[in-house]
């Protein structure tokens, strides 16, 4: 099928307002609307408020496409997607992750002018835990072909063993079941064509096998053609890898390998971009995440989108698909649970697999996330089925859930955190009244509190008892926040593969160290790798004033903290901890705490023990005094301040705090050294000096005049000797001119007053983001940057035509 980018041109209205803007996808309305602390999803949403928004777009229809066959594949609506042509409703969607197809065949008149309506009804809340964004926030695509024809994932491709594979391949239309003979496959690497085959059901040797996994991500191409009489019907073409995952007691190993995946749980959105899944955005997320030492990403908690797929594939990092965050039992009064779940879980599951099928990043399906019905007979016999349901389609991936063994004995018990009556009781019928169901609020707030107890109750009895009811169904158990249960778990089982699917940054040493020595304790998942909008504040560190005990930070927060990346893709100093633990580094690196705080309370959550900047750059600071921590694997660490020695600390769990370091303009180093006082490494930074100015460094200058091309370009406040300073923040203004357009705005303040569409925003840290959109026409985008009493600063972009098909 001819495969047309769908996104130019649509029109969208939010419910009950007049106004009527033209955008084109993705799109994510929520990102637009304002902010208040009495949004009905509060803190979970970021303050952002909910709506229903309806998207409209005309399509000409030629007459001869009433002899084809017209899909529109929607891959994001969030939420309760309907699809109506005309006025008629083609289709509807509960789910907001689900990517969907829509025959548009019989709603169509043909010959004419036809308009497509989609709804995203999210006015109903609150329905998430986080920022879920609204509209059509993925993109969408037309698929025209012939009446019998290659279905859009019609073609899955099945590695057997490291020489063989299976090409199935799925017609629909007359006569599809007659078209065996007329089928060719054709597999191709780096665009030679190695092996041909004929059929619907063809079983090929490879040639000179390049295997697939994190550090050779060689992909290879099938591309399979339908005859009639002897010319080509219809085309289809889709890339997968050789790869095979096993796993037992002994460990995970990918073509043999064996594997410790060291994971990041991320969320869907894109920081300043909001839910928008643009191309650009989540491969620059994956080529990040890849940079920073991760090795594998849980896409936390809903289905990943198509084109982080991509990007997987193309740059080696394994993932961990995820399918729901809530099944019987609702976690906010308005979300997919109970009777939603009940009616399109196997549609959605089947959408997710079918989805990921060749994509050989895909290593894991994950079933759910902290499903506290697994402590009921309901939950335990629906974990079965979906498993099950997932292995008839798809024996090739491990099948896990991330489970938190306290919320299930908590609901085995009958005091569920989740109640289904006033009374906070679950029951196993899982059916509850929307004004009986708590906001998940109350769990994060439990968290902060109670996080220790959690982990001390995975071991116990009662979660033993949850264990052995729900860890026979699935292929490798994940554990949030069971530390604790890791050892206990593999001593019973030996022969169980585990894995720690929701983690704490904090405690990564200690987990790392299990992982190495647990066989059967195939990674760690942090939580998170790459920080989100929403459940706001949740990992952020709080600044008091000591006297008023008042927020020394203006306006409400919008992040929601834990990160080791922050929303705007900035590393923070914990990532090079990280990578030390995981043995990627053997250079110390050195975290500041900020001296703009130096005289304020700090307050740290359960998810973060620092808030350390990479900078020794804070102007109006000096004579002030914070903390600073060294990052090395070593035995001692000495810290030096403009080559003075101000510290020997002991290098414990890979880190020396050194306390109430005098700020002094100049440079700051560190060096580790082994027991005997032999130098390892060391390592230094310096600061900025001279006048203020703009510094803009674009991570590229030529952009697809495609709608989607994307140019991120980091605004930096330095010295005159390119340094940033840490300690200036100040408004700046973004103009764009031009063959493009200003998509998103922002930085990684989590206390935020502004918000990321407008074209003036305050740096944090000195740092910002601007987020520059190619139009459908080339040409140049001149991009300007200015603040008061700073130089105005400059960058041209250049648009080249694209060869995409855009209706």
């Amino acid at each position: 099928m001819q495969k047309m980018d769908f996104n130019r041109g649509w029109s969208v209205q939010r419910e009950g307002e007049d106004v009527v803007k033209t955008v084109c996808l993705p799109h994510d309305a929520m990102i637009y609307e304002s902010r208040s602390k009495d949004a009905a999803t509060a803190g979970a949403s970021g303050y952002f408020r909910e709506g229903k928004y309806i998207y409209r777009k005309m399509l000409q229809v030629p007459r001869d496409w009433e002899e084809k066959t017209v899909l529109l594949e929607c891959e994001g609506v969030y939420q309760n997607a309907e699809v109506q042509v005309n006025g008629a409703r083609a289709a509807v969607r509960p789910y907001g992750y689900t990517n969907f197809f829509v025959d548009l065949g019989s709603f169509l008149t043909f010959g004419a002018e036809n308009e497509i309506t989609v709804v995203a009804d999210n006015s109903k809340a609150p329905n998430s835990r986080w920022y879920s964004g609204s509209g059509m926030y993925r993109e969408a695509q037309l698929y025209v072909g012939p009446k019998t024809c290659i279905l859009p994932e019609g073609v899955k491709v099945s590695v057997l063993d490291q020489e063989r594979i299976r090409v199935d391949v799925e017609l629909t239309g007359p006569g599809a079941k007659e078209s065996d003979d007329q089928l060719e496959v054709e597999i191709l690497f780096e665009g030679r064509k190695i092996a041909t085959a004929q059929g619907n059901h063809a079983e090929i040797v490879i040639p000179d096998v390049k295997l697939w996994d994190e550090e050779h991500p060689d992909l290879y191409q099938c591309r399979v053609t339908l005859k009639k009489e002897g010319d080509v019907a219809d085309e289809a073409a889709v890339s997968f890898g050789m790869r095979i995952v096993t796993w037992s007691g002994d460990g995970f190993f990918v073509n043999g390998n064996p594997v410790l995946l060291r994971g990041a749980c991320i969320h869907h959105d894109n920081g300043v971009l909001g839910a928008c899944a643009f191309r650009d955005a989540e491969w620059r997320r994956v080529k990040i995440l890849k940079e920073a030492g991760f090795n594998a990403i849980r896409s936390a908690h809903n289905p990943i989108s198509k084109a982080m797929l991509d990007a997987c594939d193309a740059l080696g990092m394994y993932v961990m698909d995820e399918t729901f965050d809530m099944w019987i039992i609702h976690k906010n009064p308005y979300d997919y649970g109970d009777e939603a779940f009940r009616q399109w879980w196997k549609q959605d599951v089947s959408a997710m697999v079918s989805k990921d099928y060749n994509h050989p990043s895909v290593v894991m399906y994950s079933i759910g996330n902290e499903i506290s019905e697994l402590g009921l007979a309901e939950g335990q016999e629906i974990c079965r089925q979906m498993a099950d349901f997932i292995r008839d389609m798809d024996k090739s991936r491990a099948i896990t859930c991330g489970i938190n063994l306290m919320l299930a004995t908590m609901a085995a018990k009958g005091k569920g955190l989740y109640g289904t009556d006033k009374d906070g009781k679950e029951k196993q019928t899982g059916s509850q009244s929307m004004d009986s169901v708590p906001t998940s609020t109350v769990f994060n707030l439990m968290m902060n509190k109670m996080g220790g107890i959690m982990d001390k109750m995975a071991s116990g009895k009662a979660a033993d008892k949850v264990a052995d009811a729900v860890d026979p169904f699935l292929d490798i158990p994940g554990y949030n926040y069971a530390t604790s249960r890791y050892r206990k778990e593999l001593e019973k089982h030996p022969e169980r593969t585990i894995v720690g699917s929701e983690t704490l940054p904090k405690s990564l040493y200690r987990n790392w160290q299990l992982v190495k020595k647990l066989p059967g304790l195939v990674g760690d998942f942090m939580w998170t790798g790459w920080d989100y909008l929403g459940e706001a504040g949740i990992g952020t560190v709080r600044y008091t004033d000591r006297k008023t005990k008042k927020d020394t930070e203006d306006g409400l927060i919008v992040s929601g903290g834990p990160g080791v990346i922050d929303i705007c893709g900035k590393m923070r100093p914990e990532v090079y901890w990280d990578q030390i633990i995981w043995g990627l580094r053997k250079e110390p690196a050195i975290g500041v705490n900020p001296y703009t705080h130096a005289r304020d309370f700090q307050g740290m959550s359960m998810w973060r023990d620092t808030d350390a900047v990479e900078s020794w750059s804070w102007e109006g600071c000096e004579g002030e005094k914070c903390d600073v921590v060294v990052y090395g694997a070593g035995d001692h660490a000495k810290l030096f301040v403009n080559g003075k020695c101000v510290g020997k600390k002991k290098i414990k769990e890979c880190k020396a705090i050194f306390p109430k370091v005098a700020y002094e303009p100049g440079s700051i180093s560190a060096a580790i050294y082994d027991a005997s006082g032999w130098e390892l490494a060391r390592t230094k930074m310096r600061s900025a000096s001279g006048r203020t100015q703009i510094q803009l460094t674009p991570e590229k200058s030529v952009l697809s005049a495609n709608g989607q091309d994307l140019c991120f370009l980091e605004i930096d406040l330095t010295g005159e000797n390119g340094i940033t300073k840490s300690s200036v923040d100040q408004k700046l203004t973004v103009a764009v001119e031009g063959a493009g357009v200003l998509q998103a705005f922002g930085s990684a303040r989590p206390h935020m007053a502004e918000d990321f569409v407008s074209a003036s925003h305050t740096t944090y840290y000195g740092k910002a983001l601007a987020v520059i959109r190619a139009g459908y026409e080339p040409g140049n985008i001149r991009v300007t940057v200015s603040g008061d009493g700073l130089k105005t600063q400059e960058r041209i972009l250049e648009v080249v035509p694209s060869e995409t098909t855009a209706i």
